[in-house]
């Protein structure tokens, strides 16, 4: 065990330095904050590095690096208002396109915290592979990982040019759905396909061209009292539970 109580320490810096983008992507290493994102990184192998002011706690994580640190550190790392007394160091998993029957796609969905809903939704029910265009949000954002309550430890990510991804989807036989407030098709008259994937679009601008030049099916979720549209996360909930029941 190892104790640091300097907020200017060298490892302190680097591990802050893992909030930037570009630098957790060189390191492949990110941060996760509070006591359950650390527990699931540990369950899954991919902890590295834990730091915390509870010297009893930090025994717990005895197969990785242990930090024993004070609250100033712990402030200085954390991104919340109210932080937790534990930060963990995580390495990234290797992710690529695997073949499989179900998978989600992400079309430049824009928000965090949808991300987040989106992956750990996704994962609760049946479907670990996901899809993410190049301009999607970073699903190592702080707020996105808080969103997965640890889903996302579990899933199988990549991030990929979507053209190359429908593609590969064409080739396995995959019927690529959409939603759209542009057609007639109601999500409950859609047959279960054996083999899908469910497309959704940025929070603004639905789903890309690209996206609608690949659709095999369209539908739309019905909406009652004047209600325009859905939160992306919601509707997602909505259409893959159907498609898994």
């Amino acid at each position: 065990m190892e104790k640091i109580t300097s907020v200017s320490n060298e490892k302190i810096k680097y591990f802050l330095n893992l909030r930037k983008k570009n630098i957790r992507y060189q390191e492949q290493k990110f941060l996760v904050e509070g006591l359950h994102l650390t527990e699931e990184a540990y369950k899954n192998n991919l902890l590295e590095t834990v730091l915390t002011t509870d010297e009893v706690l930090l025994k717990k994580f005895n197969n990785c690096k242990q930090i024993l640190v004070n609250d100033s550190i712990v402030n200085k790392l954390s991104t919340t208002t109210t932080p937790q007394n534990i930060i963990g160091v995580v390495k990234m998993k290797k992710q690529e396109f695997q073949k499989t029957n179900k998978y989600v796609v992400l079309d430049d969905v824009n928000d965090p915290g949808n991300f987040g809903t989106i992956i750990r939704t996704s994962l609760a029910l049946g479907v670990n592979n996901i899809i993410v265009s190049l301009n999607t949000v970073d699903e190592y954002n702080e707020k996105t990982l808080r969103a997965t309550q640890g889903a996302i430890f579990k899933a199988n990510i990549v991030r990929m040019n979507l053209e190359d991804a429908y593609q590969n989807l064409k080739q396995q036989n995959v019927k690529i759905i959409t939603t759209s407030l542009d057609t007639n098709k109601l999500l409950k008259d859609l047959k279960q396909p054996e083999s899908f994937a469910v497309v959704l679009g940025n929070e603004a601008r639905g789903i890309s061209e690209i996206s609608k030049t690949y659709s095999d099916e369209s539908i739309i979720i019905p909406l009652k009292n004047d209600i325009e549209s859905l939160n992306v996360a919601v509707a997602f909930s909505i259409v893959l539970y159907n498609l898994m029941n």
